[in-house]
């Protein structure tokens, strides 16, 4: 991040300077709130102006000069008051009077609502900040002056950036920041921000393919997500400091062992098509058959079963229809790497036929036709089709 510092004199405030190109809102949130330092941030970008008040590396409050940015428009925007409260609230606002207090005297809002409310207007700010790509910034490191209405807002700072991220949409800070499609990923072993996530299940689910030595094309081709989304949502964990890129030569030095993970990679992808495959069809009949799916999927496994053995131990699909890729690869770890890819694909490819002819012998014709439409399409994703 490059910043320009001006040493201050006795008394002077410590200010920090820079350029979002160089940089990006989120990291350089990242680095100032977890710097746990107080004072004022500014952000301008043309004629757009916004400050944020830290206290102690949380986020205290916000403002902007954007008119449609003012708590009141942002509170009736949001259904959180109505129009006649807006009209009533305006005509008071007198110098020291602020709005929330003047809407809570009005009865629009109740006195615990206050600091919701103010939670709500501070993250409508912060959450387009976050898709500037240019401006210039400003961090005065100094105490908060009173009449800056602080407060100690209940805002998590890592599901702040989290959400904050979710929010952006420039490929070129993404792509800047993992490096390339060819960039390996690693987990930094940080647990701490990891816990107090909200991620979603698409989003744990990439997080789970991290695992130093998935490139970050791989980790796009397994997500259910689009790459896109999948990139940005790598970058929202990098700048959290949960995973980081790989340094040179990191995974050459791991040798056979990191070849033999790549082969793993490979076939986890393969298995992952079939799950998707799975999943599918076990939501066309989940619709159909409700709880009776899981006999009838647990049935098609068990024939299956009878020819391969030990490869499903284990093993069910009762999760969304989803066979459990770790449990099976543990199942057949004594096997050559090359064996083991070809039982688990033919074992699978069976699995698939064996359901479509239960489909067809016991739910008939019409369902069959559509669990048949799904395998195809699910076939000719895994280019045998």
């Amino acid at each position: 991040m490059s910043q320009d510092l001006e040493r201050p004199e006795p008394d002077d405030d410590l200010v920090i300077r820079g350029e979002i190109e160089t940089t990006s809102v989120p990291e350089l949130l990242r680095s100032i709130l977890g710097s746990g330092e107080t004072g004022v941030l500014t952000i301008r970008n043309g004629e757009a102006v916004k400050r944020i008040f830290i206290l102690s590396g949380r986020v205290a409050y916000a403002s902007s000069n954007n008119p449609d940015e003012r708590m009141g428009e942002v509170l009736l925007m949001r259904g959180k008051i109505t129009v006649r409260n807006f009209v009533e609230a305006s005509k008071r606002i007198r110098p020291g009077l602020r709005l929330g207090s003047i809407l809570v005297e009005l009865g629009a809002l109740e006195p615990e609502e206050l600091i919701p409310a103010v939670e709500v207007h501070v993250k409508s700010i912060l959450m387009d900040l976050f898709t500037w790509v240019r401006g210039e910034y400003e961090f005065v490191i100094k105490e908060l002056d009173a009449r800056d209405n602080v407060a100690m807002l209940n805002m998590s700072t890592e599901n702040l950036i989290l959400e904050g991220i979710r929010n952006t949409h420039s490929w070129q800070q993404v792509i800047r920041a993992l490096g390339d499609v060819e960039s390996v990923l690693v987990p930094t072993g940080s647990t701490d921000a990891n816990t107090r996530l909200d991620l979603t299940e698409e989003e744990q689910e990439i997080l789970a393919y991290v695992n130093g030595r998935a490139s970050v094309e791989q980790i796009c081709d397994l997500s259910y997500l689009s790459s896109f989304e999948t990139c940005r949502t790598l970058w929202a964990l990098q700048v959290l400091g949960i995973i980081r890129r790989g340094q040179a030569g990191e995974t050459a030095a791991l040798g056979e062992g990191a070849r033999e993970r790549e082969r793993e990679l490979d076939l986890e992808g393969i298995v992952e098509k079939f799950n998707q495959m799975f999943s599918r069809i076990y939501g066309f009949l989940r619709g159909r058959l409700g709880d009776a799916v899981d006999p009838f999927m647990d049935g098609c496994l068990e024939e299956v079963s009878r020819q391969y053995g030990a490869l499903f131990d284990g093993v069910d699909l009762k999760h969304y229809g989803r066979a459990d890729f770790e449990q099976m690869l543990a199942n057949v770890a004594d096997l050559p790497a090359e064996q083991r890819k070809s039982l688990m694909v033919s074992a699978l490819n069976e699995l698939v036929y064996v359901i479509q002819l239960a489909v067809r012998t016991k739910h008939g014709a019409q369902e069959e036709a559509v669990v048949s439409g799904i395998i195809k399409e699910g076939l000719r994703k895994l280019g045998a089709g």
